[in-house]
């Protein structure tokens, strides 16, 4: 029998594929000899492949005497010259080489080159003739070695790298259809034949080309080498097996001696270097504004930007293709479909994002929209995407795959993750701005000064000490302003000039005037947007329970706001204050009694004012993301200052002056819990986001440090302003010590953040965004994004409720709220 020891032959190494492989080859130890076969073997050639494979290379005629055979591993590569599509060309290499074990891909022509009337259609039957050709040929020479060399017989096993035959599924489709039947058997349960169905023939009628010429060769391998009918035989039998199943049961050859292995790849990791590069997103005040792209996007019509994709690091061939050839007699006859990893595009787009710190997403385009594009065969990859995006694509085993891999030194799958960190080099990315670092912001602009929230951005701002940022407090003011209104305003502007005279200048804006807010952000590269529905002027405006037109109208100055961002040419970076989507969690969560999860006896305002207020909010998100601006999106939560001032006001009314142990009280809303945070840390955090805003950009950030019921947060105030070393404090006139309880909270009143002195009697406030927050915190996707962990990792030092009402033990005004003296 067989005396030669195993010889390796790799068709196609000029490609990545190839050249992968025949890495593999090399490293497994299993060969005294690797061939590699090129169209064209010049200096050049061998130069490129000794630095990427780190081997010495030499031509196929300068063999030296000992044929490769002084080691194990081979310590050199040889390279043949030949074409493929000869068919005695192909001859001469595998009768010459007698390899053993032989791997083929082969590239389709797109677009075309071998003629100006050339179509994709023909390119896809000159690969299909070239694959058919290459195994007719494979056959004969082998079956002439049988028979001739009875002494000296060669097994061979061929590895085919191949993709999907993606028009003999849409005609097995359409033949099903035609007969009324359906393919309910899907793999992951879903029925997407229509999806595959709207695949439209291109002009010359090719659907798929680069695709389907692959899958008609693998399919004409496994007929004629080991017997196996074309898999779209059975059009019509619901009960037959569909086409797309890994099938994990070797079948013989009938040619004895041969065997052929299919391997079909997913979408590859690579091509997000090519084809699905993110591209900067531009508008026609872009390149003028010196502000570079805000947000790179990947654009293909991939569909749902949530549905899982099959997808593979080509280098995992390396370890794949000789496990494979290891095993022939394990994987003859059959087609593995490789996947490490099922990952959506919108895990993509945060990939890209956190690693080189932009705003990158994903942007799901028509078929007519990707056919468009003004790149060579745009149609046929437009069909590509349609068929990548149907569930027939996803049939990738990730778990063979990884059970190959592992048995090559224990290897695990690559990661599109560990994949794009280890590319994150590559010259695509450099080229379209991904790798730039970020210019850093110096000046940036602070819209509600005044408010709570800006009041701790600004001063956030001045204490950072990596760099001195000039602020452009921007208060907000109407057109006209009566004397005691200029009087206020004056007073605000002189109080946020004297936190750093040097550094903080002040600017009036009116929100419902575009103009007046661009000159509110001329000269910053930075912007801190909130606005807010309880503003006075809004208030004014319309009548308290007027919730919706409240909302309409704030979002109205938002887009005001985000407007002028856009327009000023100057801006960075802008963070916006937000809220979560009511609308969104409402789909996920609502039931028969339709809001009645919002609160059981709240009635029409808590739906409303609720509503308006975080829905509002939601919305000023999604307008600014029509923008060609980086954003980042702060969530807030319930303020700390809130909580504690409508506590206060209740435990300083219902003081129990005697001795209590447990200090509950039944009328605490069954312990329902609500995300807390002090404003003050919000200063903090936007410091660090305008500090590295590239890392942040795009990124939707649920700010928040404690979870807490009314309970709990009355018994943390209890523990801190009460319970003193002498156990004695004066409250009200009574030196005994109290014991705090929290009784019904549907008269709270509220203070506004424009005027933190001055109480609105609002009833319906705390009503509003108490059960609003109660009912968000329902939602298993709110519950993921409010991580009191990110916000630590955003601002290491934050603190905790108790820690900012210890922080606040001695404060004047904290302790007159609650009563002590």
């Amino acid at each position: 029998m067989n005396t030669k020891k195993k010889t390796a032959l790799v068709f196609g190494i000029s490609g990545d594929q190839g050249q992968f492989v025949t890495r593999g080859l090399l490293d497994s130890q299993s060969y005294d000899t690797v061939y590699g076969v090129t169209h064209a073997v010049t200096a050049h050639v061998m130069d490129v492949m000794a630095r990427r494979l780190d081997v010495k290379v030499v031509r196929g005629d300068h063999v030296d005497d000992d044929g490769g055979e002084a080691s194990r591993r081979p310590d050199k590569l040889v390279l043949l010259q030949a074409e493929l599509s000869d068919p005695s060309s192909l001859r001469n290499v595998l009768e010459t080489t007698r390899a053993t074990d032989v791997f083929l891909v082969t590239a389709t022509d797109i677009p075309p080159t071998e003629s100006a009337d050339a179509s994709l259609h023909d390119s896809e039957e000159r690969e299909y003739e070239t694959i058919r050709m290459f195994f007719d040929v494979l056959v004969s020479v082998h079956r002439e070695e049988w028979e001739g060399r009875r002494d000296d017989r060669l097994e061979r096993h061929v590895v085919f790298s191949m993709l999907e035959n993606v028009r003999g599924l849409v005609e097995w489709l359409e033949a099903r259809r035609r007969t009324g039947s359906r393919s309910e058997y899907r793999q992951d349960g879903s029925i997407d034949d229509d999806v595959l169905l709207n695949i439209k023939p291109l002009d010359d009628g090719g659907i798929v080309p680069h695709y389907t010429g692959k899958g008609r060769g693998g399919e004409y391998a496994l007929s004629l080498i080991h017997g196996l009918p074309s898999p779209w035989e059975e059009t019509t039998d619901p009960a037959s097996p569909s086409p797309f199943h890994s099938n994990k049961k070797a079948t013989p050859s009938i040619i004895p001696g041969l065997s052929v292995t299919l391997i079909t790849l997913p979408f590859l990791h690579s091509n997000f270097t090519a084809s699905a590069t993110p591209l900067p997103v531009t508008t026609a005040s872009s390149p003028s504004s010196g502000r570079g792209p805000a947000q790179w996007s990947i654009s293909a019509c991939l569909g749902d930007p949530s549905h899982p994709m099959d997808m593979l690091s080509v280098s995992d061939l390396q370890y794949i293709v000789p496990v494979v050839f290891r095993h022939p007699q394990k994987y003859q006859g059959r087609n593995i479909r490789l996947s490490a990893e099922k990952i959506t595009m919108d895990e993509v787009a945060y990939q890209f994002a956190d690693l080189f710190g932009k705003d990158v997403i994903y942007s799901p385009l028509t078929v007519e929209e990707m056919s468009s594009l003004e790149v060579p065969g745009a149609p046929a990859f437009a069909q590509m995407c349609q068929f990548l995006a149907s569930s027939y694509a996803h049939g990738g085993d990730v778990e063979e795959t990884a059970e190959i891999i592992k048995e090559f030194g224990g290897r695990e799958p690559q990661t599109f993750q560990d994949w794009l960190l280890t590319h994150s080099d590559e010259e695509a990315f450099e080229r379209v701005g991904l790798t730039v670092d970020a210019t850093p912001i110096q000046c940036v602009a602070v819209f509600n000064a005044t408010y709570m929230q800006g009041k701790s951005v600004i001063k956030g701002l001045l204490a950072d000490s990596r760099k001195k940022y000039s602020v452009r407090a921007c208060i907000c003011t109407d057109h006209q302003c009566h004397d005691n209104q200029q009087e206020r305003l004056e007073a605000e502007a002189q109080s946020l000039i004297a936190l750093d005279p040097e550094r903080v200048t002040v600017h009036f804006a009116n929100l419902d005037d575009v103009d007046s807010c661009t000159e509110a952000v001329k000269g910053a590269d930075g912007v801190f947007a909130v606005t807010d529905f309880y503003s006075r002027q809004l208030f004014e405006q319309l009548e308290p329970c007027r919730g919706p037109e409240r909302g309409e109208q704030e979002e109205k100055r938002a887009r005001n706001v985000i407007d002028a961002c856009a327009a000023a040419g100057t801006v960075r970076h802008v963070v916006l204050s937000t809220l979560e989507s009511v609308e969104d969690v409402d789909k996920e969560l609502k039931d028969a009694d339709g809001w009645v999860v919002l609160d059981k006896g709240g009635g029409d305002n808590v739906m409303e004012s609720g509503r308006a207020i975080f829905d509002g909010k939601t919305r000023m998100a999604a307008y600014a993301r029509t923008k060609n601006l980086s954003v980042t999106y702060v969530l807030m939560p319930v303020y700390s200052e809130s909580f504690f001032r409508a506590l206060a006001m209740k435990i300083r009314n219902d003081i129990i002056l005697e001795e209590q142990n447990d200090g509950e009280s039944s009328s605490d809303e069954d312990g329902e819990k609500v995300v807390c945070m002090s404003v003050d840390e919000l200063g903090p955090a936007v410091a660090n986001i305008m500090d590295s805003y590239e890392v942040f950009a795009g990124h939707e950030i649920a700010l928040m440090t404690d979870v807490l019921s009314l309970r709990e947060a009355s018994g943390i105030i209890k523990e801190v302003f009460f319970m003193t070393k002498s156990a004695t404090v004066t409250v009200l006139g009574s030196s005994l010590e109290p014991c705090v309880t929290v009784n019904d909270t549907s008269t709270w009143t509220a203070t506004t953040e424009e005027e933190p002195n001055m109480e609105y009697k609002l009833d319906t406030f705390a009503k509003d965004l108490g059960s609003m927050f109660r009912f968000m915190n329902k939602s298993e996707a709110v519950k993921r994004r409010q991580a009191v962990a990110r916000t630590m990792e955003l601002v290491p030092d934050i603190r905790t409720f108790r820690q900012w009402l210890e922080d606040n033990r001695d404060n004047v005004e904290f302790r007159e709220m609650l009563g002590i003296r």
